[in-house]
């Protein structure tokens, strides 16, 4: 049982169930009525009738229309018909994909017995047996909404839709957290220079974690493992950081590699994770059981990227596109961990990626890393610091809100970038 119902902002709602079930009411109850897109208001606004049937083509061109328009406008959206059918759910999921809201369904499991006495109290009565073939859908439906890709699925019975409350929620890229910060970029596993940026930035060293006296915490941008000398601990350090309260994290694409592979996943150990599954197998089982579930644990509670100083700053890995901030999706968690990949390889073996920071023009200012470049330079209102320290170049934090920038070189060569047997050079 649901005592609440959390609906992300950027969501669209759909309702599942069999007329007389009672959904109108319950969306006129918890949605402002400009939220809400019904087929029955649609059937009615085409052929002056919502019982008019024959319109139903032409209401729901009109119906997905204005559903389409208000997800354009960012606006939370309720999708008020039967959608009692797999394809109506897929068309309506593929519109919530499409602009990458949150796809949130709530089923109205009712007995077709109580649905067929709230049918008669109905302003408009429809037919009985149009209740039962409705109560077939529904039977059928309930065995494969768990597995048809919506990201929230609410299941009611007649107490549950009398009892829950809906609350509309931030999503969970939205924190709270203000600053001051220092973000820091890609690590791969330095913790020597990690240690020392930490030291200049005035980080002490207390129980298990770093701490600043002013409260600052230490934002990282992913990858801070793989490909260096001291993989594992510098991991251990983070997840100790963010544990205490010290620091934020927002996952790389060595992280998610990390984790399929701890995961059992068959992914290629190269590109560096290599370093780190051969510091894994030096550890007794046990101690390589404990790290294994807590990083699990630790990567699959992070978000893609992080709104932080109230929609001031955004903290990401690969890059965000200004139309994807305060939105979540597969595909905007995609382009956070990689960038505007194109699927296409340079002739050095290295992915192509579009430049995504050239058209920003959003207010946030966005910091990322991903890709090493030889200096952080503001541009657009983003600024990529990763410096490539794990290659010999420096480790970067930007300090937020001075926009100032600390670095500390590497202390040497720790990976350099190895060529295949066709001469190309292996991708990040």
């Amino acid at each position: 049982m649901f005592a609440t119902l959390s609906i992300p902002r950027t969501s669209l709602v759909v309702l599942c169930g069999s007329a007389g079930c009672g959904k109108s009411t319950f969306a006129a109850r918890w949605f402002k009525d400009t939220q809400i897109v019904s087929s029955d208001r649609c059937r009615a606004l085409v052929s002056d009738e919502e019982e008019n049937m024959a319109a139903s083509p032409q209401a729901f061109k009109l119906f997905h229309c204005l559903i389409e328009q208000r997800l354009e406008l960012g606006q939370l959206t309720v999708a008020d018909s039967t959608a009692l059918t797999s394809r109506a759910r897929k068309d309506l999921l593929k519109q919530a994909r499409r602009h990458d809201f949150q796809a949130i369904l709530i089923v109205f499991n009712f007995p077709e017995k109580l649905c067929q006495e709230l049918n008669t109290r109905r302003e408009r009565v429809v037919e009985s047996r149009v209740i039962s073939e409705h109560q077939r859908l529904l039977r059928k439906s309930l065995a494969t909404v768990h597995r048809e890709g919506f990201d929230r699925v609410y299941i009611l019975g007649p107490e549950e839709a009398n009892r829950v409350r809906v609350e509309i929620i931030p999503l969970p890229v939205e924190s709270p957290a203000r600053g001051p910060f220092d973000l820091v970029g890609d690590v791969h596993g330095c913790l020597l220079e990690l240690e020392e940026l930490l030291t200049r930035l005035g980080y002490r060293y207390r129980g298990k974690s770093w701490t600043h006296p002013r409260k600052r915490k230490v934002v990282f941008l992913g990858d801070i493992g793989d490909r260096g000398p001291f993989n594992l601990a510098t991991i251990n350090l983070v997840m100790n950081m963010v544990e205490s309260g010290d620091a934020l994290y927002v996952p790389g694409n060595h992280c998610k590699k990390l984790a399929g592979y701890l995961s059992g996943r068959r992914v290629q150990v190269r590109h560096g994770l290599e370093k780190t599954a051969r510091e894994l197998e030096q550890l007794n089982p046990v101690d390589r059981n404990a790290f294994i579930q807590r990083f699990l644990r630790f990567y699959h509670r992070a978000v893609p990227y992080l709104v932080l100083d109230e929609g001031r700053l955004v903290a990401v890995h690969g890059g965000i596109k200004e139309k994807m901030i305060g939105r979540l999706s597969p595909r905007i968690a995609d382009f956070c961990l990689y960038g505007d990949s194109t699927g296409e390889i340079t002739p050095d073996g290295l992915p192509v990626r579009r430049d995504w920071a050239r058209e920003y023009r959003g207010q946030a200012l966005v910091v990322y890393g991903h890709t090493p470049v030889p200096q952080p330079v503001f541009r657009n209102n983003t600024i990529d610091i990763d410096q490539g320290c794990v290659m010999g170049g420096k480790l970067t934090a930007l300090r937020y809100p001075e926009r100032e920038i600390v670095q500390v070189p590497a202390r040497q060569v720790y990976y350099a970038p190895v060529k295949s047997v066709t001469g190309r050079t292996a991708a990040k």
